[in-house]
């Protein structure tokens, strides 16, 4: 059961931790993304809608609307179980941020970035 988180601030950090744990593996989220597939590491991850589990994710199928996505954050990656819900366009900023401070030269990333806008806003 996880613990849904409303203080914008902790959103913001748990946002951080997931980019730092995915930091070499952006192109494979971004790509999961385009297709509207969750993507995590270890004890992070974000998932669509079409990503839970009717069973084991029944709390969070009746929470998430069509448009947005879960972050699931495990101890030890959160103090406790957390979660919570972005828009596409909240989970695509979000991207576009770290990818234009982090990964300014890369190319690829850069056009993945266009397809992911395109995917989730069009």
């Amino acid at each position: 059961m996880y613990t849904l988180v409303t203080d914008n601030q902790e959103k913001e950090e748990l946002m951080k931790g997931y980019f730092i744990l995915i930091r070499g593996h952006m192109n494979k989220a971004i790509e999961n993304f385009i297709r509207k597939e969750g993507f995590g590491i270890e004890f992070m991850t974000i998932l669509f809608k079409n990503d839970l589990d009717e069973f084991e994710d029944k709390e969070e199928l009746q929470e998430i609307e069509e448009n947005q996505v879960v972050l699931l954050a495990e101890y030890p990656a959160a103090p406790i179980d957390e979660k919570f819900y972005l828009t596409f366009d909240e989970l695509y900023n979000n991207i576009e941020r770290v990818v234009h401070k982090n990964y300014e030269n890369d190319l690829k990333l850069r056009e993945s970035l266009l397809e992911l806008k395109k995917s989730l806003i069009a």
